[in-house]
């Protein structure tokens, strides 16, 4: 009886132990943040003291262009009367990334502050799967850093969802 109570305890406290360090190890090994500090940047005017560049997005569904919408980020409920770090003034794809001081700028926080969706899995509510796939070409060159993807100034950045 007493060599089946240890075994038992040694048991226990194995799986104690292991589901520990998932836990623990799943913190590190998920570091995707839900918001980038860019997002929280709201200005109220152009002035020549800001950073401010311009990168060009265009997402392609099923073959078809998708416009991406003019005053993205533009006197928003986040900031109204203002700006966001990363907005439209058209429809054309050009985004402006306009910061009081150097700030990584991800896709993603576009996307956030656009209000929808994308990551490998997900662009505009169309979901990779086995038949369609997620693409996306920065400069000519496929990247896989998606979301997080930190652009850069005159980047041009392809987004496709496309059979496979």
């Amino acid at each position: 009886m007493a060599i089946e109570k240890v075994l038992l305890m040694g048991a226990i406290l194995t799986t104690t132990v292991f589901v520990g360090i998932v836990i623990l190890d799943s913190e590190d090994i998920i570091d995707l943040p839900d918001y980038w500090d860019i997002e929280s940047v709201c200005l109220s005017s152009h002035t020549s003291e800001i950073t401010h560049y311009h990168v060009n997005v265009e997402i392609i569904i099923d073959g078809d262009d998708y416009l991406i919408a003019n005053n993205i980020g533009i006197e928003d409920s986040d900031c109204p009367g203002g700006m966001r770090g990363i907005h439209t003034h058209d429809d054309t794809g050009k985004l402006h990334i306009e910061t009081p001081s150097d700030m990584d700028a991800t896709l993603g926080s576009f996307f956030n502050i656009w209000g929808e969706n994308f990551d490998e899995d997900e662009i505009l509510g169309n979901h990779g799967n086995s038949d369609y796939e997620i693409v996306m070409y920065v400069n000519g060159k496929l990247n896989s850093e998606y979301e997080q993807y930190s652009m850069q100034n005159n980047d041009d950045i392809e987004i496709r969802y496309q059979q496979k």
